[in-house]
């Protein structure tokens, strides 16, 4: 189910998840009046993260270094 917010923000679409009791009481208390924009947050903190690390690993395959100094040696050679 898609709603639109009342005050003209942003459509959200309704789900349901399932989580374990422990974890649900956490959010729910850390979330206050808003477990949906806690984990909002939650979500968004988490593909933040998820990007991060892909970076890192794509940067430990090809470190910047790598492809400096191939730009350098190949300044140096057409030089």
């Amino acid at each position: 189910m898609t709603t639109r917010n009342t005050s003209g923000g942003d459509t959200r679409e309704r789900t349901s998840i399932t989580l374990p009791p422990d974890l649900m009481r956490r959010a729910k208390v850390a979330g206050g009046n808003n477990l949906s924009a806690y984990v909002e947050a939650a979500l968004r903190e988490k593909f933040l993260i998820d990007a991060t690390r892909e970076v890192a690993r794509i940067y430990a395959l090809d470190p910047i270094d790598d492809v400096l100094e191939a730009a350098e040696t190949d300044r140096e050679a057409a030089a």
